[in-house]
C-alpha cells in the first residue's frame, strides 16, 4: 500500500475492522487479542484496562505485533511490529482517547453512554511501529 492508501485503509470506518494485538507471554509464547483501535500520527491507540493479560505482558515485555484485515476482496491488511506503552489514568485525555477508539465503532449517539459504561477501563495503549508491511491486494 501507498502510506496514503495505508492511512485510509487503517482510518476506515463502518464497517470498522478489528485490530489484532500480539504480546509475548512469560514463557515467549504468544498471546493474540482482537480489539478496537485508532490509528492517529503513525501510532496504535488502544482503550482497555491495566488488568487484561495482554495488558501485563506489555508491562513486562513492551514488545507487539499488530495486525488489521479485512475479509472482503481485495482483501487488504498491514501488519506491524514496534513497542507499546501503557498509560493508565483517570482524567479528562484518556476519557476523550476511549471516546476517539469508540467513535470509530458506534453511533455517535452511543459514544458517550458507553465510554461512561465502562469506568474501569482507563489504560491506553500506544503502539509505536518500527516494521509496516501491508497490501492492498490479497496477501
Amino acid at each position: 500500500m501507498s502510506e496514503t492508501e495505508l492511512e485510509k485503509f487503517l482510518a476506515q470506518t463502518f464497517p470498522t475492522p478489528l485490530g489484532v494485538i500480539s504480546t509475548l507471554r512469560r514463557d515467549g509464547s504468544p498471546h493474540i487479542v482482537p480489539v478496537w483501535f485508532r490509528w492517529n500520527a503513525g501510532f496504535v491507540t488502544v482503550w482497555t484496562t491495566d488488568t487484561r493479560v495482554w495488558v501485563r505482558n506489555l508491562l513486562r515485555d513492551p514488545r507487539a505485533a499488530f495486525s488489521v484485515q479485512t475479509f472482503e476482496d481485495p482483501y487488504p491488511a498491514v501488519m506491524m511490529r514496534g513497542h507499546a506503552t501503557v498509560a493508565t489514568a483517570d482524567d479528562d485525555t484518556t476519557v476523550e482517547q476511549a471516546r476517539e477508539i469508540a467513535r470509530r465503532y458506534l453511533a455517535p449517539e452511543d459514544v458517550n453512554g458507553y465510554v461512561t459504561d465502562w469506568p474501569d477501563l482507563r489504560t491506553i495503549v500506544t503502539i509505536t511501529p518500527d516494521h509496516v508491511v501491508s497490501w492492498s491486494v490479497g496477501g
